[in-house]
């Protein structure tokens, strides 16, 4: 595995006046939150960012530490591909992973294998869309973890996951919708903030749990 720092750098605070210059409602949100603070992964290797995310695909986030736990113990607190062929399929259901999910990471780790998904060193240099045409041919894995992995991995500034619950849920609070917009409205909505949409995707998923809308 790769290195190299995977990070594309941007400028939270440039992301931030950005966002704060072309939309009153965002500014009022920045103001109520304060800083950005996006958690990185930026240590982890691409494929083990994606084996984290197979893990905690539908579970509560206590449940999957404790899996994820449990699969760093076996591998040798090194999550790699050769680790994970060593343990097999056995050793992954005893330690709580669900038959679909065995699937999706042995299905991952057979494509990085072979080559299928290449090396980190070649995945940096992929736009977001080749990135997430590359990787959803992985048994399991969307384009909504892919877009995870743009933001909390690869540190990609412009990706907005419209599709999660979280982001559509804030934006709704911040906005006064009393309806949730659809994917596709909301992906248009997010125009007005390119090219920063990460920034403004971590904001929203604060709305939710960082904001007192009652007062």
């Amino acid at each position: 595995m790769s290195t190299i720092n995977k990070r594309r750098h941007y400028s939270l605070r440039t992301a931030n006046a950005h966002l704060q210059a072309t939309d009153p409602g965002m500014a009022n949100l920045i103001k109520r939150i304060g800083p950005t603070k996006v958690r990185s992964e930026a240590e982890l290797s691409v494929y083990q960012s994606l084996a984290r995310a197979i893990v905690y695909q539908m579970l509560s986030t206590r449940s999957a530490a404790a899996i994820y736990a449990r699969l760093l113990q076996c591998c040798g607190d090194t999550v790699t591909p050769q680790s994970v062929l060593k343990a097999g399929e056995t050793t992954l259901r005893e330690i709580g992973f669900s038959r679909a999910k065995v699937t999706s990471l042995l299905d991952l780790t057979e494509k990085v294998c072979n080559g299928s998904i290449p090396s980190d060193d070649v995945l940096v240099r992929m736009s977001d869309r080749e990135l997430i045409d590359c990787l959803t041919q992985v048994k399991g894995i969307g384009q909504w973890s892919v877009e995870m992995l743009l933001i909390f991995n690869l540190g990609r500034a412009d990706v907005f996951p419209a599709t999660d619950l979280g982001v559509r849920k804030g934006h709704g609070l911040a906005y006064g919708h009393d309806e949730l917009l659809s994917a596709a409205r909301l992906l248009e909505a997010s125009e007005i903030w390119k090219p920063y949409r990460t920034a403004a995707a971590w904001y929203l998923w604060r709305a939710t749990d960082s904001v007192d809308w009652n007062k």
